[in-house]
């Protein structure tokens, strides 16, 4: 027995459906395809999944879940919180600029997934993200790298902004050696207005 034939069926749907979507994009990916990627009927994909919409956002989630993990651990690394929130932003860098799937979701490639699906997708990602950078802002106000009279949950979404948009910029431009004195500048601004000042 394979070991894709030896995973729980909804696994199995979830493994066939990310290779779909990977080779063929969201638009070009049909039910039928999944299904048979898995080995498996069309029903049986309707009994674990609504819609494709609802199989891809499953996929996307898995694959958000992995970066997730990898982020959490670049920000358990020691150091100050300026120090951790740049390491995530270069873990971003790399990792959206592989993950294709991500990647495509969350700048709307339309050849690759539609419009809402991909507004759907990009809007989870953000919140995702915004949460994780969040939790690295309070870890780094009760260590006391990080000024006490910042709201997490307001500088979190402009934090995300402005790194973001430098992400992106790098990674539709190709151009590391801008994306890498982007992001120490982005390092420098950031660590003067989030640690505490004497």
């Amino acid at each position: 027995m394979t070991a894709v034939a030896s995973k729980a069926p909804r696994d199995r749907l979830l493994q066939a459906a990310e290779t779909r979507f990977r080779r063929f994009g969201y638009k070009r990916t049909t039910i039928d395809d999944i299904a048979a990627e898995a080995g498996t009927g069309k029903g049986s994909v309707y009994l674990h999944f609504e819609s494709k919409q609802a199989i891809y956002m499953a996929v996307v989630e898995q694959s958000l879940d992995r970066f997730i993990d990898k982020a959490e651990g670049v920000l358990a690394l020691p150091g100050t919180a300026p120090d951790r929130l740049r390491a995530l932003v270069e873990l971003t860098a790399e990792h959206y600029g592989q993950d294709e799937l991500l990647h495509s979701s969350l700048f709307g490639e339309t050849d690759l997934v539609e419009g809402e699906v991909a507004r759907t997708a990009a809007d989870h990602q953000r919140r995702r993200i915004r949460d994780l950078l969040e939790e690295a802002l309070t870890t780094g106000q009760s260590e006391g790298t990080v000024r006490a009279n910042l709201d997490p949950q307001p500088v979190a979404t402009v934090l995300f902004e402005i790194g973001w948009a430098i992400v992106r910029a790098g990674l539709e431009n190709a151009d590391t050696t801008q994306l890498a004195s982007s992001l120490e500048i982005l390092n420098d601004i950031v660590g003067l207005g989030i640690i505490p000042r004497p």
